[in-house]
């Protein structure tokens, strides 16, 4: 089980693919958070801290690059990672939103575990090199 204790935000319009996403991730171990619209997506980044974000990239309000950013003000280390299943610039416009990662829909269930998997890894290094560099007086 790769996500053991790892909390995970789904943030998905359609529900087939949000409940088939969640007990896969469940199914690894993940802790699922689950989420219909980015309004509701904001409030539970508001409530708690997840490991990783993973988003649709176009949804009905706003899309998952508005969401990343958004979410980059609430909790600036937390990986967000896009799906979209028609953008040609996937890769460019999870850059522009600072979003750790993207897959193009329809993806491989393995892709999104080992994306998951690198990105957390990362923000735990940078967690940990951050927290080591920083010295308060005495």
């Amino acid at each position: 089980m790769t996500g053991y204790g790892k909390r995970v935000l789904i943030v998905e319009h359609d529900e087939g693919e949000r409940d088939v996403l969640s007990l896969m991730l469940e199914n690894e171990g993940y802790n699922v958070h689950m989420v219909s619209e980015e309004g509701l997506a904001l409030e539970e980044l508001k409530r708690r801290r997840f490991d990783v974000v993973v988003t649709a990239h176009h949804m009905p309000h706003i899309n998952g690059l508005r969401l990343a950013l958004v979410g980059r003000l609430v909790w600036p280390d937390t990986p967000m990672i896009l799906l979209s299943g028609n953008d040609q610039s996937l890769s460019e416009t999870a850059e522009q939103g600072r979003a750790s990662g993207s897959l193009r829909k329809p993806y491989i269930f393995g892709e999104l575990l080992g994306l998951m998997e690198n990105v957390t890894q990362l923000t735990r290094r940078r967690r940990s090199h951050t927290s080591k560099s920083i010295m308060l007086p005495l």
